[in-house]
């Protein structure tokens, strides 16, 4: 009972804080010395009051969803959207990690170099060791999957192992989903979350380490670890990459989580929408029966995806 009393306290102040975000944002900045500054931030990422105010703004879009049906499709459709368009941008590494490696093997293997120098007019851009540029094709792989995980998930191209989901009614799928995404995928992507903060900013940042447990930090510098090898050497880069696949796959889980709360509400809503943005396009130009996003859903139709000639 005292558990539950404590996280409810918990809740309000986080709505309290939540409200004064403004405010305390205002105090931060007024801080006098970059080290107040840093050393707040340092500990506000895996303070309690984050996490509570993270949750207390989670229930308020909860219980608006439930309020408002056009609140509800406009969230979800809202962070879909965000994470679809990080995921188109963080598809383009995978041209450029294509391209640096052939430049790789035709430096090293047809010109037997051993550094690529990019020098247009005269102008010495970049003088890298191969090694250190196939080092940096990890990185061009972490981003991808860090950024584009939050998308896969959209689109249904995770792995799944289907026991006993397949057999499901429309109505037990959307509850199974919604479920999952509240005991399994937020819970998940908040702890990855809280144990990547002190190893992130333990590798960025000149301080006293601090770990999950720390109530205090100093902040005393940028550090930007590397590694000694001749290999890609932000270290920082990618302990870094890790908070941002955690925060994308939270929106993605408060989206798949709404999503399956406006599945069990009205009927046809995917768990993974069948159409995207462009096919939705394309329907309308088809001048199709489909108005709206319901309609849209409801629509059978084959389509002609293929390049237009003009």
């Amino acid at each position: 009972m005292s558990l539950v009393l404590e996280v409810l306290k918990g809740l309000v102040n986080g709505a309290v804080n939540l409200a004064m975000l403004p405010s305390t944002i205002n105090q931060w900045w007024q801080l006098e010395t970059l080290k107040e500054k840093m050393t707040a931030l340092t500990l506000a990422g895996q303070s309690l009051d984050f996490l509570y105010m993270m949750m207390a703004l989670l229930l308020i879009i909860f219980i608006l969803s439930l309020i408002s049906r056009r609140f509800l499709k406009a969230t979800v459709l809202g962070l879909e959207g965000f994470n679809r368009s990080v995921g188109h941008f963080a598809s383009w590494f995978v041209l450029l990690l294509m391209f640096q490696q052939v430049l790789i093997i035709v430096m090293g293997q047809v010109f037997r170099g051993n550094e690529l120098l990019f020098a247009p007019f005269g102008m010495q851009l970049a003088d890298n060791e191969l090694q250190w540029l196939s080092g940096q094709l990890k990185f061009y792989n972490a981003i991808l999957i860090a950024m584009a995980s939050g998308y896969t998930f959209i689109e249904g191209g995770h792995v799944r192992v289907d026991l006993v989901y397949g057999g499901l009614s429309y109505k037990a799928k959307r509850f199974m989903d919604f479920l999952g995404s509240i005991i399994f995928m937020l819970p998940t992507t908040i702890l990855i979350w809280w144990f990547a903060w002190p190893i992130a900013t333990n590798s960025a940042f000149k301080q006293r380490p601090i770990n999950i447990f720390s109530d205090k930090a100093s902040w005393r510098g940028f550090k930007w670890e590397s590694s000694g090898t001749a290999e890609f050497t932000w270290v920082w880069a990618f302990k870094a990459i890790i908070l941002v696949f955690a925060a994308l796959l939270f929106i993605q889980a408060v989206a798949f989580m709404l999503r399956n709360l406006w599945g069990m509400l009205e009927p046809d809503v995917e768990s993974h929408p069948k159409f995207t943005p462009d096919v939705v396009d394309e329907l309308l130009e088809k001048n199709l029966a489909a108005e709206t996003y319901d309609d849209i859903h409801n629509v059978d139709v084959d389509i002609d995806l293929a390049p237009r000639s003009n």
